[in-house]
């Protein structure tokens, strides 16, 4: 989730999870200069990402976490946002867009985060636009079960909101929010909710194998999903979060162009 502000008839619909930092510029084809960050419609329903392959690369073996052990819990995540950064880096080469690896916060309560103050006990990490900074929230009732698998997925949608930011969705997206009304305000929020949520099914699917997890653990993932307004219901959130993993790569994740019944 992100943390935005929907300025339509004063609506404010507030989305949060898990926060990445990003800094510097890569990316591109080597030799070749990065193409302009799409604008307009085209951002949205013709974006370069849609246009890239597959990701390339399916290894991401899980770390060990020990119970309450913060050390173990930062190893695990370092590992995972380095599997992402490479297999987004790959994704945003093919798609000619700068990219760049985040920058990350690890905390165990709420602090100040340029976008509010951190919403402990409501989500497990919060992007936040204003200063590109993800900030994951290791909080107590998480430590203690060093098997769970929610933690991998939230870390990999809010990368997926990141890809959105780096690829011109977010920017538009914002752009827009001006001059909408409150009902279509929060449709634009839940199609950038639900594919963020595509990316990061994307994403599992291509690195499932390497996990060494049973696919009870997915299932079980899909099972305890619950939707709002911001976020889309939970069909439609199964929905695109299966519709990824079988995709394999963001090509199937564009849903600016989907049907409102997919992103109800």
């Amino acid at each position: 989730m992100i943390r935005i502000s929907l300025r339509a008839a004063a609506v404010a619909a507030t989305a949060a999870a898990t926060v990445l930092s990003l800094a510097g510029t890569a990316g591109a084809s080597p030799g070749k200069a990065a193409r302009p960050m799409p604008r307009g419609q085209a951002a949205l329903t013709a974006n370069p990402l849609y246009k890239t392959g597959e990701f390339d690369f399916p290894e991401c073996s899980e770390l060990s976490r020990r119970p309450d052990d913060l050390d173990t819990y930062r190893v695990y995540l370092d590992h995972l946002l380095d599997c992402l950064n490479k297999s987004w880096a790959e994704e945003f080469r093919q798609a000619g867009l700068r990219f760049s690896p985040p920058k990350v916060r690890y905390i165990t309560k709420s602090v100040p985060t340029g976008c509010g103050k951190y919403p402990a006990g409501y989500a497990a990490g919060m992007y936040c636009p204003k200063n590109d900074t993800m900030w994951i929230l290791l909080y107590k009732s998480q430590l203690s079960d060093p098997t769970e698998f929610n933690l991998f997925t939230v870390i990999a949608h809010e990368y997926g909101h990141y890809a959105q930011d780096r690829a011109g969705i977010l920017p538009e997206v914002y752009r827009r929010y001006r001059t909408l009304s409150k009902k279509r305000a929060y449709d634009l929020t839940r199609r950038v909710e639900l594919q963020a949520e595509c990316f990061s099914g994307a994403f599992i699917g291509s690195v499932w194998h390497s996990l060494g997890r049973d696919e009870f653990d997915f299932e079980e993932q899909l099972d305890w999903i619950t939707g709002d307004a911001a976020h889309g219901k939970a069909r439609s959130i199964r929905y695109w979060l299966k519709r990824g993993w079988i995709g394999n790569g963001p090509k199937a994740c564009d849903t600016f162009s989907a049907p409102a019944r997919t992103t109800a």
